[in-house]
């Protein structure tokens, strides 16, 4: 990215980027963001952000995902067990008996969504 006087420009390709917003970013992996404001070049949609930008990000990624329960891990059986606190249950409307799919996120954690049928 380039700096000039009527706006920032495309390093790879010297094209004025326009303002936009990406509908999802990952600033920290695993921790997806959405509508990030950015710069994105018109020609090779090469997207790059401000440093007032990427504070943001920051900012928006601490806030976000600083929400959490903590859990013991235990075993039923051959598998590990993490019990879903009633108060969370209860805002993602899961139901006892209802399916989840658990996706592993990077090496760090899985997020666990509900299956809709």
């Amino acid at each position: 990215m380039e700096k000039m006087k009527d706006g920032l420009y495309c390093a790879k390709c010297s094209v004025l980027a326009k303002k936009g917003v990406l509908p999802k970013y990952e600033f920290l992996d695993g921790f997806p963001l959405t509508n990030v404001e950015a710069y994105v070049c018109p020609k090779c949609d090469n997207f790059f952000f401000t440093e007032k930008q990427a504070k943001e990000m920051e900012r928006r990624t601490k806030k976000e995902y600083t929400f959490g329960f903590d859990r013991k891990v235990t075993i039923s059986g051959r598998s590990l067990v993490i019990g879903i606190p009633a108060e969370l249950a209860a805002h993602l409307k899961i139901k006892q008996g209802q399916k989840v799919r658990i996706i592993p996120i990077a090496r760090e954690g899985f997020m666990i969504k509900k299956v809709c049928t």
